[in-house]
């Protein structure tokens, strides 16, 4: 076993024959998949759809928040005047399936951070 990126541990065995078909590879050129006995490179997210499918979704809806610029942390907008924000709610952002949760209000001043994928899900978004 050996430490990977961000604390996770990975097993690291040099190979002296090809494992069997739908093996998913980390390869230092990247990731592979075996296929009829060769080993195919595939992108990250393929890789882990491939050793994860279950969580496919929400990588999915955090990669479209993440290109829309909203993450995790609060960011404060200032709003139009006469527009109706609410603490506690969840707003459409326009770009795809990305959702906004407004934490707090003060007069134009709006608090939003990137709404959770379980958030999401509950409001009937999916990626």
């Amino acid at each position: 076993m050996e430490g990977g990126v961000f604390g996770r541990l990975r097993r690291v065995e040099l190979l002296e024959s090809v494992p069997s078909n739908g093996t998913v590879v980390d390869t230092r050129r990247g990731h592979a998949v075996v296929r009829d006995g060769v080993l195919v490179p595939v992108s990250e997210q393929a890789a882990e759809d491939l050793v994860d499918p279950a969580g496919a979704p929400e990588r999915r809806y955090r990669a479209a928040c993440l290109a829309a610029g909203w993450t995790d942390r609060l960011k404060r907008i200032v709003t139009a005047p006469g527009d109706d924000w609410e603490a506690g709610t969840a707003y459409p952002t326009g770009d795809g399936p990305a959702l906004v949760y407004c934490e707090r209000v003060r007069g134009r001043h709006v608090w939003v951070r990137r709404a959770t994928y379980a958030e999401a899900v509950a409001l009937g978004v999916t990626a």
